[in-house]
């Protein structure tokens, strides 16, 4: 048996990433603005995540730029040439859904060739094709099988495979692991990653999830309310979010809302001061709780340290770790991660003293009411 090396199964198919513009794009349903104003842009070749809850306008902005959604205002531009009035079979761009969308009737290398014959390519060449990009998928062993014999996860990747047979110039996917269990989604993310290497095509992927956004994406754009709240590496916006929302939405926070006076932010609650290590304006503190330590009420945190006090209120094994509770005694709720064998074991009831360093104490701006 002969195996073929990756390089070699998706050298046929490997395209050049291309840049996708969005610029000025407004989508508006009656009185509902879905997509406000809109300017992004995507280099050639990177992996885009548009990340954002129900009613973001991520989606929709995924099908503008795909051409099923026509937008009132603004423009596309994919590899420096305007798509804006360009119907969808036109804009050679690839479209991965949710829900497969694979034709029930069809073996898998039917599903597969489908886009191939509708571009009227010769027999060979589907051949050719058709079976290399199941080989990138790894389902060269199933072609004969119809969607209804596989698994959720082998029709996603059937999906994917119709998806790059035709060498789109990017790829799109909107929430396209959303109806898979935990495990096979983290199974697909992989996969997903290493066909982006691999073919070197511009991806944009479209979730609600931020750990899957987090795991993915060369960037991500934060949306809310049909605008772009933060564009930024992963590492860039869970460090350093820019506002409140962005903080909250990407990951777990401590919030503490007040203003800075100096190099101190000062707690309109309690009229604490936290020392923080950037004099930056705003009027909201962010730590993360793996910053944030616990000792032993009766034990001084280190001298340079910001403090509270708090009593333990739940414990939560995660395994490689703990999640704790702090109730602070304004009512508040504090939120750590340490580890499950550290020098404190934490229970509910337990008063302690949570601290952490300024350098973990950043200063955003408030963006979110309550």
């Amino acid at each position: 048996m002969t195996i073929t090396a990756p390089e070699a199964r998706t050298a046929d198919l490997a395209s050049t990433g291309v840049s996708i513009e969005i610029r000025d794009v407004v989508k508006r349903y009656k009185s509902t603005t879905a997509v406000d104003n809109v300017s992004l842009t995507v280099q050639p070749g990177e992996f885009l995540t548009l990340l954002g809850s129900s009613g973001s306008g991520k989606s929709t902005l995924l099908n503008i730029v795909a051409g099923f959604i026509e937008a009132d205002a603004g423009t596309i531009e994919v590899g420096g040439r305007d798509l804006t009035k360009v119907p969808p079979y036109r804009r050679d761009l690839g479209m991965v859904f949710q829900h497969y969308a694979l034709f029930p009737h069809m073996s898998v290398w039917d599903n597969v060739a489908f886009p191939l014959r509708r571009r009227k390519c010769s027999r060979a060449e589907v051949t050719a094709r058709v079976q290399r990009a199941l080989d990138v998928v790894e389902l060269g062993h199933l072609a004969k099988r119809r969607p209804n014999q596989l698994s959720g996860g082998q029709q996603q990747r059937v999906a994917l495979a119709r998806a790059i047979v035709f060498q789109p110039q990017a790829l799109l996917m909107d929430e396209p692991l959303g109806a898979l269990d935990k495990r096979l989604r983290e199974q697909l993310q992989l996969e997903i990653k290493r066909l982006h290497r691999e073919l070197g095509t511009t991806f944009v992927f479209v979730t609600h999830d931020q750990e899957e956004a987090l795991a993915m994406s060369d960037r991500i754009a934060v949306l809310r309310d049909g605008g772009v709240v933060q564009v930024g590496t992963p590492v860039e916006l869970y460090e350093r979010p820019s506002t409140r929302y962005t903080a909250e939405f990407l990951g777990e926070s401590n919030i503490f809302t007040g203003r800075c006076d100096g190099p101190v932010f000062v707690d309109d609650a309690s009229g604490a001061s936290f020392a923080v290590a950037e004099r930056t304006a705003g009027t909201a503190l962010v730590v993360r709780p793996e910053h944030v330590r616990l000792t032993d009420s009766r034990t001084l945190p280190p001298e340079q340290h910001n403090a509270v006090d708090g009593v333990v209120s739940e414990v939560v094994y995660l395994g490689s770790g703990l999640r704790v509770e702090v109730t602070l005694p304004d009512g508040r709720t504090l939120i750590t991660r340490t580890e499950a064998r550290g020098d404190l074991a934490p229970t509910p009831g337990l008063a302690v003293t949570a601290h952490w360093h300024p350098e973990h104490t950043l200063v955003v701006e408030d963006d979110v009411t309550d």
